[in-house]
């Protein structure tokens, strides 16, 4: 599931008439949540959306044997960040402490663990990538650096939390 439309979006179309059935928030999130193979939050922050309370079954969900990969935009170097939750306990990175959005042209590197360990094993380890434009400034703080970016800071960081795995993109560029 995805909720394609941001709650703040004011275009005038009455809620009841976005889609054809409410988006089972509850029901996803805490009855359900166990049959995901994967939870991804793609440029994420907190709006209210997601109470403390699903946030709070998310990171029992990864210590359990859940996955959950963080595609970080602009907002997780903000107050609203999803670091700011309680998923910040399970996430292998915090953004630095100036939370600087990098906005030159890169291309990601595979670190020399990348190349040996199975999520990056088999994508192109020379720099042969399109550019990507944008970089979160974040520190490793757990885990493995399996890629790099800018000037070598962490790109895509994986850990293992309880019996789960959590990865960290620290970008919102992967589709260029």
């Amino acid at each position: 599931f995805t909720i394609l439309r941001p709650p703040g979006k004011q275009d005038g179309v009455p809620v009841g008439e976005l889609s054809l059935i409410a988006f089972p928030t509850r029901e996803l999130f805490l009855e359900k949540i166990n049959d995901f193979d994967l939870i991804i939050f793609d440029r994420y922050k907190r709006r209210g959306i997601l109470p403390t309370l699903y946030l709070d079954n998310i990171v029992n969900y990864v210590q359990q044997g859940g996955a959950v990969l963080v595609a970080a935009g602009p907002d997780f170097a903000s107050a609203d960040s999803i670091y700011r939750s309680p998923l910040g306990s399970v996430i292998p990175g915090d953004p630095t402490r100036a939370a600087r959005v990098l906005e030159e042209a890169y291309r990601p590197v595979v670190t020399d663990l990348g190349k040996r360990h199975p999520v990056t094993a088999n994508l192109p380890s020379d720099g042969d990538w399109g550019r990507w434009l944008r970089q979160i400034d974040v520190t490793a703080t757990s885990g493995n650096t399996v890629m790099e970016g800018l000037d070598g800071r962490p790109l895509l960081i994986l850990d293992r939390v309880g019996e789960g795995r959590v990865a960290l993109l620290a970008s919102d560029h992967a589709w260029l």
